[in-house]
This record gives C-alpha cells, structure tokens and sequence, in this order.
C-alpha cells in the first residue's frame, strides 16, 4: 500500500513537471525578442492603449528576499527587457532606477541600481 502511495505521487510529481514546462515561454525565444521590447517614455502612450501584464520585480514572491541589482542603467533596462519578453509583452513603462547603494551589511562606492517597470501590451487599432 504504501509502495502504490509513492509511485502514484512520483506520476503526479512528474507530469505536474512536464506541463509546467510546456508553459513557459523558450528562454532562447525571450531572448531574442527581448530587443524588441520598446522602452516608453511618460505620457507617450494614454493608459487605454495598453494592458498591464505585470510589475517587473515588484509582483514576484522572490523580491522579499532579495531584487536583482545591476551596475549601470542600460544593463537593468536590458534585463527588464528580457523578462517582460519572458512574459509576452511588447512594452515597459514607468522605467524607475535608483541607487541602492549595496546591501544593508556591505556597502559599496560602486554604482548598485535597482530598477522597476510595468510590462505591457499596446493595444493595436
């Protein structure tokens, strides 16, 4: 009985695997589309012409244990790029970095940005 138990949870354990995998976007994909990605400025699109799909690094459980940090400006943007690709989005808006100066316990004199933004779809007409 308790053999049957475990292999039966082992085919659930499994196959909740493989469907999670098949949902995802290709890493490889997202890449490639993360150039794609355009960077709007404030006011350049009205709020009805875009949908949220969501709010990079601030909507996933992982920022409350840590965010991603990066060097300079162009590299966050990047990387905001990709994960917005990541998750079907066409846009970023409200692209906010600011110096978060390291951690709490190492501080650095180094440039240590933290940045924010919605990923987006534009509506076409």
């Amino acid at each position: 009985m308790k053999i049957h138990s475990s292999i039966l949870s082992a085919l659930f354990a499994g196959a909740a695997c493989v469907l999670s995998g098949c949902a995802t976007t290709p890493q490889v994909d997202a890449e490639k589309r993360a150039p794609e990605v355009t960077v709007y400025k404030a006011r350049e699109l009205a709020n009805d012409q875009y949908e949220v799909v969501s709010h990079l690094w601030v909507d996933s459980w992982r920022t409350a244990f840590s965010t991603p940090t990066y060097p300079s400006e162009d590299e966050a943007v990047a990387s905001l790029q990709a994960e917005a690709a990541r998750l079907g989005a066409d846009g970023l808006v409200n692209v906010t970095c600011f110096d978060a100066g390291g951690s709490l316990w190492f501080r650095s004199d180094k440039p240590t940005l933290l940045c924010y933004a919605n990923a987006i779809r534009v509506r076409r007409s």
